[in-house]
């Protein structure tokens, strides 16, 4: 029998790649919709309708990689006991 300590189901490097992946994920997605709220010429898209999907969408993608971050150390803190 080993004396060293049985790695928890989620070690502190593994929630740490969890952040680093979602919040990678966000980044691309606001450099995305910073894009999409451009015309082809760079000129703002003014029409609040498209705006309001276009935000609507980031939201919900956002979100979700948001609930990874706090699921991530819910992992880690129950696997702790």
């Amino acid at each position: 029998m080993s004396s060293k300590p049985e790695l928890s189901a989620m070690d502190i490097e593994s929630v740490s790649k969890s952040y680093y992946t979602a919040l990678s994920m966000v980044h691309d997605l606001t450099t995305e919709l910073y894009e999409r709220v451009h015309g082809h010429e760079g000129t703002p898209i003014l029409d609040e309708d498209v705006l309001h999907v276009f935000i609507q969408n980031y939201k919900k993608i956002v979100r979700g990689e948001l609930d990874m971050i706090k699921s991530a150390a819910k992992q880690y803190n129950e696997s702790r006991g």
